[in-house]
């Protein structure tokens, strides 16, 4: 080979040296390119990747963060709820402790305190049952129609009490003795509103054929006021004077000196001594009587009276038999006035061949006494059995006769 050859061989060489190395590298460095750009894809993927994850969990954190703020706010909710139904609780209990203490204080203000009997109310099993027996619903309706009966008649009462200077409560005595009915009769012949038997009237009240005071309501009652007081004057206590009015005073005296000398009703009542009725009368009467005065205190609400109420009438003096009826219809008035006010007439006129004060309405005495002074009255017959010490000439007196 010469050298001009080599010299040409290797200027060849030379070139493709140059076009392989440009080559290589053109080629190296699209491929390092491509190597690049899917590096770059490849990291931009994942950088997606992560920052989607990342706002997953960051929507995700979100979202606990929201449940979390959510479920604090229905707690707060909720604790405030309570605390409000706690307040509401609260107010509702002082509203209805204040409306308690107002009923209460109403109360007071109505009764500040049961009343104090002036015949002291003991603690006893006999006084305990009648008290119970006296406030069921049977018994209430029952007391309030014998106060509706007594009504024309108990201002008269207390009136007379209280000048007579005795224990007030001893107004309610005929509720229990005949239910203020003034015709009442018991089985053993007591009559009238205070029950006075026929052989104890004396020297208290007047009985005879043509009239029986035991039915005057008015005249009873001093009667009876008279021997409440003699009784408590012979046993120095109410109790005892009480029990005397139903069984005797002899009899009682004659328990009271058989059974140690112990002047106490209470004392003869626990040792069993007195019959039934007695020993429940005491302790009746004054369960009726503390139920009436303290009808507040035991919830009721029974029958009042006004004291100032006082049934007034004037009288006139009869001497002669005078049939109501006719006097009434000359009167002008029903009959039925002059027979409530003059309860005591057997038969219906004034007796005859004797003065007799017949009441009237007030203001009306001396017309009254005009009418009768001017009166034809018919003749009628009357049946007189004549008893020993009887004369003709005394029963012709006693009849206007001769």
């Amino acid at each position: 080979m010469t050298y001009a050859t080599f010299k040409k061989l290797r200027k060849s060489f030379f070139c493709i040296s140059i076009f392989l190395g440009i080559t290589v590298y053109f080629f190296g460095n699209t491929s390092n390119n491509k190597t690049d750009s899917l590096a770059q894809n490849y990291n931009l993927e994942t950088t997606q990747e992560a920052v989607a994850t990342e706002k997953t969990q960051l929507l995700e954190e979100e979202a606990v963060a929201t449940e979390k703020t959510q479920l604090l706010e229905e707690e707060t909710v909720a604790t405030q709820e309570n605390q409000l139904l706690e307040e509401e609780t609260v107010v509702t209990e002082k509203t209805q402790l204040l409306e308690e203490e107002t009923v209460a204080t109403e109360k007071t203000a109505k009764n500040p305190s049961r009343q104090e009997l002036d015949i002291p109310l003991i603690q006893h099993p006999l006084i305990e049952k009648h008290l119970k027996e006296f406030q069921k619903p049977f018994s209430i309706n029952w007391l309030k129609k014998v106060l509706e009966r007594a009504s024309p008649y108990r201002p008269y009462i207390r009136q007379q009490l209280k000048e007579n200077n005795m224990p007030l409560c001893l107004e309610y005595l005929p509720v229990i003795e005949s239910e203020f009915k003034i015709n009442a009769k018991s089985r053993s012949g007591a009559l009238g509103m205070w029950q006075f038997m026929e052989n104890s009237i004396q020297p208290f009240l007047k009985k005879n054929e043509w009239i029986d005071e035991r039915l005057d309501p008015w005249k009873s009652t001093d009667a009876a006021i008279k021997k409440l007081q003699d009784n408590f004057n012979w046993f120095k206590d109410w109790e005892l004077a009480l029990a005397a009015y139903n069984y005797g005073s002899g009899g009682i005296s004659r328990l009271i000196k058989k059974h140690d000398n112990v002047n106490s009703y209470w004392y003869l009542v626990d040792k069993g001594v007195l019959t039934n009725q007695t020993e429940n009368y005491v302790p009746k009467f004054l369960a009726i009587a503390e139920i009436i005065t303290n009808e507040e205190y035991y919830g009721l609400d029974l029958p009042k009276i006004n004291e100032e109420e006082i049934l007034n009438w004037e009288e006139v003096t009869v001497k002669k038999s005078i049939p109501i009826t006719l006097l009434a219809k000359e009167m002008g008035i029903d009959s039925s006035i002059l027979e409530f006010l003059n309860p005591s007439l057997l038969r219906g006129r004034t007796p005859p061949a004797t003065e007799y004060q017949l009441r009237v309405p007030m203001g009306t005495s001396e017309s009254v006494a005009l009418i009768i002074q001017e009166m034809e009255l018919p003749t009628y017959e009357h049946t007189y059995k004549v008893v020993k010490g009887d004369t003709l000439w005394g029963i012709s007196r006693r009849y206007g006769i001769t």
